[in-house]
Formats: structure tokens, C-alpha cells, sequence
């Protein structure tokens, strides 16, 4: 991709940790964050920021209280939101290698892709200023729906929020057929 015009770009670090950006369950205070927030191989948070408005994405809701991050089509009018947002840390390879178990990628509920977020809070959720119009933008992996279910039923959501979270999420070994 190409980056946004008048934008400080910062890459993912050439060394074995990435940038995640996390905008459901593995979010503070929410079910999973302690696999993302615990352990030798912890997350760092870097702070809280939203899909770059170049990515076009849509949160739906699942039947188990998850959400789901999708990319919108071109001229999808039904889209209720451009900019999705959620937290963004630093992992090992090892703790991401976690997430994507969590996540079953290898199954196809999710794929790991890399996104452009735009970064609106430091580690002390302090805001980040923007000078000059720069916004600090960074490269991070993301969690973007796979093709696994049928999604065009399921509701959009503007945010995930942690009211979401307590009313809806179901763990995955409460939910039928899961081991």
C-alpha cells in the first residue's frame, strides 16, 4: 500500500517483535486480554488508535458476542463507520504465535493482515498531538474476518465496548461444539 500523504510513518521494527492492533475481546477489561497482557512473552501497550482513513473497515457482530473486522467493498453504502477503534501493542513472536491461535487462523475464522493505524494516544493514554497535520500513523497486524461463516446477517457495531462485551461475549468453551 501506499502511505498517506502528510503522514509520519512508522514501520513495524525490524526485529522480532510487531505492532497489533486489537479492537475486541483482547482489549483492556475485556475476556482475553490477560492472554495478550500476561506472562514472560506480555504485550507492551503502545496506546489506543483507529483503523487510517485509507482502510475502509466495519465491525460486525457475531452470535457469541465477538466482534469481527471487516474490510468494506468499494462503494458499500451500508458501511456505518471508515475508522474502527482499538488498542495497539508490541509482541514477541512468540505472543503472536499466541494470538494467532486464539484468533484460528489456521482454521480461517480470521487472517493476520497488516493495516495502517492511526495512533491518537501514547502508553499513559495521554493524546498524541498532531502537528502541522502529521498524523502518526504505524504499521500494524490486524485480525481482519476470514471467510470461515456467512457474515451478511450479522449487525454492524460501531465500537466494541466493554457493555458489548459483558451482555454478549460467550468464552469459547461455553459455546456448543466447541470441544
Amino acid at each position: 500500500f501506499r502511505p498517506l500523504s502528510r503522514n509520519k510513518i512508522m514501520s513495524i521494527p525490524n526485529t522480532a517483535h510487531s505492532n497489533v492492533f486489537v479492537y475486541g475481546t483482547l482489549k483492556r477489561e475485556m475476556f482475553n486480554h490477560k492472554i495478550l497482557a500476561e506472562g514472560v512473552n506480555s504485550g507492551k501497550f503502545i496506546g489506543v488508535g483507529e483503523t487510517s482513513k485509507a482502510f475502509k473497515f466495519s465491525l460486525l457482530l457475531s452470535s457469541y458476542g465477538f466482534p469481527y473486522l471487516i474490510q468494506n467493498e468499494e462503494g458499500d453504502v451500508s458501511s456505518s463507520n471508515t475508522a474502527v477503534r482499538g488498542e495497539v501493542y508490541t509482541v514477541n513472536e512468540e505472543k503472536l504465535a499466541e494470538l494467532d491461535i486464539l484468533e484460528n487462523i489456521a482454521s480461517g475464522l480470521y487472517k493476520r493482515s497488516v493495516i495502517e493505524v492511526e495512533l491518537l494516544t501514547d502508553e499513559n493514554d495521554e493524546k498524541i498531538p498532531v502537528e502541522q497535520g502529521e498524523k502518526n500513523i504505524l504499521l500494524a497486524f490486524a485480525y481482519i474476518a476470514g471467510d470461515q461463516e456467512d457474515k451478511s446477517d450479522l449487525p454492524r457495531i460501531e465500537e466494541y465496548t466493554k457493555e458489548i462485551h459483558d451482555e454478549k461475549y460467550v468464552p469459547k468453551g461455553s459455546r456448543p461444539g466447541f470441544w
